[in-house]
C-alpha cells in the first residue's frame, strides 16, 4: 500500500503533480493526503484572529474544492482521498504529517521560476526536510511512461534500502536505470567495490551505466538527462552539494534542466 502526501496551493500546477503521481503510482497509491499549509499575515497580532479565522475557512473551502477535481481525474477512483489543512511552514509541516500517517511519498508541483531556482524555493525546503522521499513535478511534466531514470551517482556508497522506491518504480514499469556518474577528470575510473555493490542491488531491473565529464555536476546531469532521453532524475538526499545546485544553481542551469523531468529525492 502507497500512501502519497500531495501538497497544493489551489494551482494547476499542483493538480497537473497529483496527475502525474496518479498515473506513475496508478493501483498502488492506495492512499492520497492533500495537504495545504496557511500562516498568520502577522503573527503575534491580536487583531489578527478573525483573519486567521478567515484564513483558516478559506483553506479547508479550498482543499474541498481542489479534493473534488482530483476525484474527477481518471485514476483517482481506487484511492482513498483525505484532506488535512496545517498551520505554519510547509516544510516541517510535511515533515511531521508524513511521520504522523506514516507516509510513503511526498509529491509536490512546481513552477521553478522565481529566483534563480530551478525547482523552486518551497521543493528545496521540503525535500531537505523530509524523512520520506520526494518527488518534484515540473509544470510542464506530462506522465509519458517510464521507460528511463537517472540515477545521480556520487561513486561514494550504495545504500540498497534507499533505493528501493527507485527500483520499485522501475520494476513496476519496465524501466532501465541508468546509473550516472559525472567525471571531474577524464582519467577517473570506477571503483570495483561500487560496481559490485549496483550490480547486486539493481540485480532485480535492467539498468546500465553512463558518465558525463563537467566541473559542474549539476549542469553535467541535465546534459546527460537529455542526451538519454531519460523521464525522471533521481538523487539521494545525501548529495547535499547536488541537491544545492539544483535548488539554488545560476540562470544557465535552470535553462538547461529540462523543465518536464521529475526529480525525485531518496532518504538514504
Amino acid at each position: 500500500m502507497t500512501h502519497l502526501l500531495l501538497p497544493t496551493d489551489f494551482s494547476d500546477h499542483s493538480l497537473n503533480a497529483c496527475t502525474y503521481a496518479l498515473a506513475l503510482f496508478g493501483d498502488t497509491a492506495q492512499h492520497i493526503t492533500l495537504v495545504h499549509s496557511y500562516m498568520d499575515p502577522l503573527p503575534g497580532y491580536a487583531a489578527m484572529v478573525d483573519m486567521t479565522s478567515a484564513l483558516y475557512a478559506a483553506s479547508v473551502e479550498g482543499l474541498a474544492d481542489f479534493a473534488e477535481r482530483l476525484g474527477d481525474l481518471q485514476g483517482a477512483g481506487n484511492a482513498v482521498i483525505s484532506q488535512k489543512v496545517i498551520y505554519g511552514p510547509l516544510a516541517g509541516g510535511l515533515a511531521d504529517l508524513a511521520r504522523m500517517k506514516a507516509a510513503n511519498l511526498i509529491v509536490m508541483g512546481t513552477l521553478g521560476a522565481s529566483g534563480s531556482a530551478v525547482f523552486g524555493s518551497n521543493a528545496s525546503a521540503v525535500a531537505k526536510a523530509s524523512h520520506v522521499p520526494v518527488l518534484i513535478v515540473p509544470k510542464d511534466a506530462r506522465f509519458k511512461g517510464l521507460k528511463r531514470i537517472l540515477f545521480a551517482d556520487d561513486h561514494k556508497s550504495v545504500e540498497p534500502v534507499a533505493l528501493g522506491l527507485m527500483v520499485e518504480l522501475a520494476r513496476q514499469h519496465g524501466a532501465e536505470i541508468l546509473v550516472g556518474h559525472v567525471l571531474r577528470d577524464a582519467e577517473e575510473g570506477p571503483d570495483p567495490r561500487i560496481i559490485a555493490a549496483y550490480d547486486a542491488a539493481l540485480s532485480d531491473v535492467k539498468f546500465r551505466y553512463v558518465d558525463a565529464e563537467g566541473d559542474d555536476v549539476a549542469l553535467a546531469l541535465s546534459d546527460l538527462a537529455e542526451r538519454e532521453n531519460t523521464d525522471m532524475v533521481v538523487a539521494l538526499h545525501r548529495h547535499t552539494g547536488l541537491l544545492e545546485s539544483l535548488f539554488h544553481g545560476s540562470v544557465a542551469k535552470q535553462l538547461a534542466m529540462q523543465s518536464r523531468t521529475p526529480l525525485l529525492v531518496l532518504e538514504h
